[in-house]
């Protein structure tokens, strides 16, 4: 299957809440999220398995290689329709049974639709750091995010968040002061065996960049 062959399900006045193939739409400029009933995990899967959740997945080359470990569930966010058809497509192609997709921002899912207390883990992949100061209200870890992770998270889950910049590293340090970090100060390691790869990965380490990750449990 190629990415082409997802068809957006809806035109922009018909937009809503919508799963059709694998894949949820969460249709941006919406009022009425809750109203739509989200099924369990269980329901969407089939199975009672771990829930691990990526979001910000981008075209899925991550995602897609961690997803055939079907010990567990896999969940992909991702708001930008075309990376979605290139997650679908692997998921396709890959026959990965275990791997749900949502087409949407991470914010209004977590917020509006994810159960609390549901999810394992959850993996933020080289998340936008929005660097210019009058984009900041644009950054992913600002307190109302961060209250929805602890929320969905069961207890002792884990956040696992990587980045190559160096300021969005010290806020990513101050938004989760209150987290139990498993690395010690200065509270992020710089290789980690096994990881996997991704394109931005391979980007910043082509230029030179070092490479943070962050480990956060749920308290």
């Amino acid at each position: 299957m190629k990415p082409k062959h997802l068809k957006f399900p809806y035109k922009w006045e018909d937009r809503r809440p919508l799963m059709a193939d694998g894949v949820l739409y969460v249709p941006e400029y919406y009022d009425d999220h809750r109203a739509w009933s989200f099924p369990s995990w269980q329901e969407i899967f089939c199975n009672d398995k771990p829930v691990t959740i990526e979001f910000c997945t981008g075209n899925g080359t991550w995602l897609a290689e961690k997803a055939k470990d079907l010990s567990r569930n896999w969940v992909a966010v991702e708001w930008n329709f075309e990376r979605v058809r290139k997650i679908w497509s692997k998921m396709k192609n890959y026959q990965l049974p275990h791997l749900f997709i949502v087409c949407g921002e991470a914010q209004v899912f977590a917020r509006d639709y994810i159960p609390s207390a549901s999810i394992d883990q959850i993996y933020i992949n080289f998340p936008d750091p929005w660097p210019k100061e009058k984009h900041a209200k644009n950054r992913l870890f600002q307190a109302p995010f961060i209250e929805q992770l602890a929320r969905i998270l069961k207890p002792q889950g884990e956040v696992i968040i990587v980045t190559d910049d160096p300021p969005y590293s010290e806020q990513i340090i101050r938004e989760f002061h209150a987290w139990e970090s498993v690395f010690p100060g200065p509270y992020y390691v710089t290789e980690w065996e096994g990881y996997g790869t991704s394109y931005f990965d391979t980007l910043w380490r082509d230029k030179g960049k070092t490479i943070r990750y962050f480990r956060f449990k749920n308290s």
